[in-house]
């Protein structure tokens, strides 16, 4: 009960102080009127009697601070009271507030925004229980440990029933299927799975179920769970259609559940429109039973209290085993385990953690500007800090105050960073890297809130320390008899220098980051792919597999497509292909051998991209021919299988030969075996990525190693819209059921595969700005405080005969001595930290000299245009004046 009284007594006392106050002005005039009475009994006149209870009594207002004091709620009201003044203050110097604020909303908006990004890809926990279990399955040969590949649904099955450390495994590969019959022919997204991964990942249906058990088995039904998104866009949410059946690829499949849209798998990937059992998937049923195909990623739940080591131990063992008991397949092969998030960010952690230091660096300067701003404002206001030492203020008490004035700042500054951080996500979503946004959605939220208030309070203590120990550190009396215009100076001058540095050696750490991403993403656009995309638009066309099941029928109606194709006008410089160039879904690569050279065992064979083409493809694509010959339409299935080869291919496994008449032996799985001769060697192209170098590649006649669908590449002079109608009008008049997709210009295509690039070199870019212009005016505003502080100084070296000139070179002088102070230490840190960048760059040493060299350039020149200014003030100063005036 008492606690409670004294917790009632200090609330009242702080919201009812006049009263409180009144209560305790009532009980000081007791005591002195007892006092007074006492002195008065004595003998002493009613005033002589009252002057000595005062006396004796003590100091009034000391003793109502004491009072005050053991209330405990008295910080409280002093902290209002220097938010009040504090405001009152920032409202007196509105130009000096909104550049403090404007610089700090900056780098708190910038720090913030991409933090943002941070959370949502690196931090914020995966949708799944105990996500830290699962992990990641890959086949990987022994003398290749970064080759990566799918595993075998054989390999799959024993790995799961052989194990001793997963709780639950489950396989999943991923493609388009076609749906038909619920409006147009639509392309969906297509997850053939095991059923395990069902309890795996605990996904619970919307609606109906999941996939069981039996629906994993050969032979089962054919049955599929739609996503929420594809329930809700083509069939209107009918809640009835569980049990009924739609079309996919032209086969029957019973709908048995729905899944929510906040279920996703895997994070970085498309979102998955329906799931079935690879058992009955129309492309990867048949494969199951290869064991020398590998088509399933695998995803794996640790068992509680194993550790990934433990994993990785006993997943050696078993590889060993298969190893051992399938040599064919599986000799010099192992399976790599890796962490489930490891996997997903690997691409993109090192970028983000690089822009996080960045923004953390464009911060770091405004800070320093400000406390550059507030040192040279704290000069004005030395008579008011020594007035108020000199009624008793402490010099706690006054660092609290300049630090609540800096607060405020903060706390504006965190305000209007935080909008300014809104509304930069929602800006650069559309330029977002699309493996980015695909983890997980990008908002600023509770945890980056938090985040920008402590970026706030951290930005408080890192511009208000300083400016606030040096502006109170001064002599009382030496304060009263010089004011600010000397002593001020001479307790913050060497701390202005010393932070005028660190933003030039920041600035300079900046725009060589900057300059380096610049020129490595110039020389990436600049780069000649080996063909030209120019006036070039591809389209995708899929076959369902249980319609179009021969691979007679996927070359008849690709023939028939380019003779419809031909015969339109302005289309008639079109072919098939599959897969094209930066391919949204990757290349294809397989293993070959050359006829006539020893056989190398599976760990170290040699592998080549793989494209199957038409025989116009080389000629609409501008890939020129370097020996031998194209493809024509007398390479039919009924003649002599053919190959053509690339440049890199030819150079590196033909050495000083002519592999014209050669053979080679690979093929699409299963039938990878294939005897080809090689007919012609055409130009090297980069069909992975523009910074990739061209590596070897195989291509084969699309009439003698068909696929299921392919990619329509038409060169032609009409707009994309036109050239996308004809090749609709072409494919509907074979097949109304057939979708086209994906239909863009080769151009964007290209800008697409760069869209990191951009993405990371633009953010770099407009870092770098804003250090250069924060470095300006930190320069500019040094300079021009110190040539105001020296204007006596100025006057008598004029007086006694310095031109204007010696002035200018002064003023310059000292500008530019800052400047290359700040250039060397900066040139150093960048050595060091650039180095972090090096993967991200392209024909590009993080040492670049050239880029090294421009940066200290643009930056003393725009140091020494900043001193420029207050120099051309200082040549004008009259010194007569300015005696008079000191």
């Amino acid at each position: 009960m008492r606690i409670i009284r004294i917790i009632k007594q200090r609330v009242h006392s702080l919201l009812h102080r006049s009263s409180s106050d009144a209560e305790l002005q009532g009980e000081i005039e007791i005591h002195i009127r007892q006092l007074t009475n006492e002195a008065i009994a004595a003998g002493m006149s009613e005033a002589e009697a009252r002057a000595v209870a005062l006396r004796e009594f003590g100091p009034l207002e000391q003793i109502k601070e004491k009072c005050r004091d053991t209330r405990r709620v008295s910080w409280i009201q002093d902290l209002a009271q220097d938010f009040l003044y504090g405001a009152r203050m920032l409202r007196q110097s509105p130009g000096f507030t909104v550049v403090a604020v404007v610089t700090l909303a900056l780098g708190i908006g910038a720090n913030t925004a991409i933090f943002s990004i941070v959370d949502a890809v690196l931090l914020r926990s995966l949708p799944y229980p105990d996500p830290d279990q699962l992990v990641l399955m890959f086949d990987v040969p022994e003398k290749r440990p970064d080759a990566l590949s799918s595993i075998s649904y054989r390999d799959f099955t024993e790995c799961r029933d052989q194990n001793r450390v997963f709780s639950q495994m489950a396989g999943n590969a991923f493609h388009d299927l076609t749906l038909t019959g619920a409006g147009e022919p639509f392309i969906v997204n297509a997850a053939s799975v095991t059923p395990e991964i069902f309890p795996l990942l605990n996904a619970k249906p919307l609606a109906g179920r999941t996939l069981l058990p039996d629906d994993g088995t050969r032979g089962a039904a054919a049955v599929a769970v739609l996503s929420e998104s594809l329930w809700r866009s083509r069939f209107s949410s009918n809640p009835g259609l569980i049990g009924q059946s739609i079309a996919l690829d032209m086969r029957s499949f019973t709908v048995v559940g729905i899944l929510p849209a906040s279920f996703r798998y895997p994070e970085g990937a498309p979102h998955q429109d329906v799931w079935i059992s690879v058992m009955q998937d129309p492309l990867f049923g048949p494969l199951t039973s290869k064991p020398g195909v590998r088509l399933l990623g695998v995803i794996g739940r640790l068992k509680p209290g194993v550790s990934l080591a433990k994993a990785r131990a006993e997943m050696d063992t078993v590889g060993a085993r298969l190893a051992k008991e399938f040599p064919a397949q599986d000799s010099g092969l192992g399976i790599r385990v890796e962490p489930y998030r490891q996997v997903v960010v690997r691409n993109v952690k090192p970028a983000l953690l690089i822009l996080l230091g960045a923004v953390a660096l464009v911060l770091l300067m405004g800070c320093a500007n400000i406390a550059n701003l507030l040192l040279s404002r704290a000069t004005s206001r030395d008579r008011e800090i020594a007035v108020r030492s000199a009624l008793g203020a402490s010099r706690a008490r006054l660092v609290r105050q300049l630090l609540t004035e800096s607060a405020l700042l903060g706390l504006l500054g965190g305000g209007a960073g935080v909008l300014l951080a809104v509304c930069a996500v929602w800006g650069f979503q559309p330029w977002l890297p699309s493996d980015v946004v695909r983890i997980s959605s990008i908002h600023v939220g509770g945890p980056v809130l938090w985040f920008a208030l402590f970026l706030s309070f951290a930005a408080t203590l890192a511009f208000g320390l300083a400016p606030a120990f040096l502006t109170t550190s001064c002599d009382l009396q030496t304060r009263i008899k010089e004011g600010g215009e000397r002593s001020g100076q001479r307790g913050g001058r060497h701390m202005r220098s010393f932070l005028a540095i660190v933003e030039m050696s920041v600035a300079m750490v900046l725009l060589v980051a900057g300059g380096l991403m610049i020129r490595s993403f110039a020389l990436v656009t600049s780069v000649n792919p080996g063909f030209d995309p120019k006036n070039v638009t591809e389209a995708e066309v899929s076959l369902p597999q249980f319609q179009y099941s021969r691979p007679q029928q996927w070359t008849a109606f690709s023939n028939e497509l380019l003779v419809r194709l031909h015969a339109e006008p302005g289309l008639h410089d079109s072919a098939v292909a599959a897969p094209l160039p930066m391919d949204r879904q990757g290349q294809a690569a397989f293993a070959f051998s050359i006829v006539g050279n020893p056989p190398l065992p599976p760990s170290q064979s040699t592998t080549a991209d793989y494209a199957t083409v038409s025989p116009g493809y080389f000629h609409v694509m501008r890939i020129p021919l370097l020996r031998g010959r194209f493809f024509s339409e007398q390479d039919s299935p009924s003649n002599p299988n053919v190959a053509i080869i690339s440049e890199t291919l030819a150079g590196r496994y033909f050495p000083n030969q002519d592999p014209i008449g050669r053979q080679m032996r690979f093929g699409f799985p299963p039938n990878s075996n294939v005897p080809r001769e090689i007919v012609g060697v055409v130009g090297d192209i980069r069909d992975v990525a523009l910074s990739k170098k061209p590596g070897p590649i195989m291509y084969v006649p699309f009439a003698q190693a068909p696929l299921y669908g392919g990619e329509v590449v038409v060169r032609s002079s009409l707009t994309v819209s036109s050239v996308a109608a004809g090749i609709r009008e072409a494919v509907h008049s074979i097949d109304k059921n057939l979708p086209v997709t994906d239909v863009e210009s080769f151009t964007d295509a290209i800008g697409q595969s760069i869209s990191r690039e951009r993405f990371r070199t633009f953010l770099l870019g407009s870092f770098s700005a804003i250090a250069l212009l924060l470095a300006g005016v930190g320069i500019f505003g040094i300079i021009s405080y110190s040539a105001s502080q020296r204007s006596q100084e100025i006057g008598i070296r004029m007086a006694v005969g310095a031109q204007r000139g010696d002035i200018l070179r002064l003023i310059l002088g000292q500008g530019a001595k800052l400047a290359l102070l700040g250039l060397g230490s900066g040139v150093v840190f960048a050595l060091l930290l650039t180095r972090l960048m090096e993967s991200l760059l392209y024909n590009v040493s993080a040492t670049d000299p050239l880029t090294f060299a421009g940066v200290a350039i643009i930056l003393l020149g725009v140091a020494v245009t900043a001193c420029y200014i207050p120099a051309r003030r200082a040549m004008r100063v009259d010194p007569i004046v300015a005696l008079r005036y000191h």
